[in-house]
């Protein structure tokens, strides 16, 4: 009965077509997935964002993650780190790194950045938890037999992990290129799983660009973003957003997510900016998908505070 932990595994880390939680306000935290994002700011930055998914639908996915990144003081470079922990049913991903970035000019008014992101990753599954079905022959369900498969106990598996980015900016306009999970590491739980690409965290790649079009003395701001996410033999994963800030102080606007296959979800976001410091940001998530039937869709917080400035204007 090994094949029922595999499948349970497999389920777990592919409700959402990925094994790195997904985020709406993406644009408010790039630093998550994209270590050179470090420095890019003469200021650091805290992040929170916490998630709850398909809110409604059993014990979905919850995630939090805790964000602090800024620049160095004198030289051209950025460093923090991150806090992710990830909650699905009986599974739980704990992820800690910290990442590096060295910035460098390439024209009079855009820097490069290129960043590295060190860590460990946790996966945690509480096996007193386990359902197995058992079918019993007159039809219904008779109580599983033991399986030492699938022990009645917490299990986890600690391992290294890493990730790289690249990331291009400019004071109207940036993009970014990064990918997580480097390592590939193969998760087993007990001495007995089985060494299948099922078990093996994936390569996640990405691609951040947005544009900022400034309008009415610069009073209002229209800015669309995209974010790509790739995984092999996964769809390819597009989210679209686009905001409206006013006055830096509040913003809307609309993000939608597409597999190229359909439009899995829709989302208003909006936030509010206190004096160019606290950062408060909501999303809610409406599915197109089938699973939309059974939940009430998705909501997202980010609550950020910017602290003063390290360096005086653009480096």
């Amino acid at each position: 009965m090994k094949k029922y932990l595999v499948i349970f595994l497999m389920i777990s880390w592919t409700v959402s077509a990925q094994q790195i939680p997904l985020s709406t306000i993406f644009v408010e935290n790039p630093f998550v997935f994209n270590p050179a994002v470090a420095g890019s700011d003469n200021f650091f930055k805290l992040r929170w964002n916490g998630r709850l998914q398909w809110v409604g639908f059993g014990q979905g996915p919850v995630t939090n993650t805790l964000s602090g990144y800024g620049p160095h003081a004198v030289r051209p470079m950025g460093y923090g780190g991150n806090l992710t922990m990830d909650q699905t049913g009986p599974v739980s991903m704990l992820k800690i790194n910290g990442g590096f970035a060295y910035n460098i000019y390439i024209a009079s008014d855009v820097r490069a950045s290129l960043g590295l992101n060190l860590g460990m990753i946790q996966y945690r599954a509480d096996g007193t938890q386990f359902v197995l079905y058992n079918p019993n022959p007159n039809g219904g369900n008779s109580p599983p037999p033991d399986d030492p498969a699938a022990p009645y106990t917490s299990m986890s598996n600690v391992k290294p992990d890493a990730g790289a980015g690249i990331f291009i900016y400019h004071t109207d306009w940036f993009l970014g290129l990064s990918a997580q999970q480097l390592f590939n590491n193969n998760i087993k739980f007990t001495d007995t799983s089985i060494d299948d690409p099922i078990n093996r965290l994936k390569t996640h790649f990405f691609a951040f660009a947005g544009y900022r079009l400034y309008i009415v003395n610069q009073k209002y701001v229209v800015e669309p973003t995209v974010l790509g996410r790739m995984v092999p033999n996964v769809p390819f994963q597009l989210d679209f957003c686009a905001r409206l800030i006013i006055d830096n102080k509040i913003w809307g606007g609309l993000s939608a997510r597409n597999t190229f296959s359909s439009f899995d979800d829709i989302s208003l976001i909006f936030g509010y900016i206190h004096e160019r410091r606290l950062h408060f940001s909501i999303s809610y998530d409406y599915s197109l998908a089938k699973i939309g039937k059974y939940t009430a869709g998705s909501i997202e917080f980010m609550l950020g505070i910017n602290f003063n400035e390290v360096k005086k204007g653009r480096r």
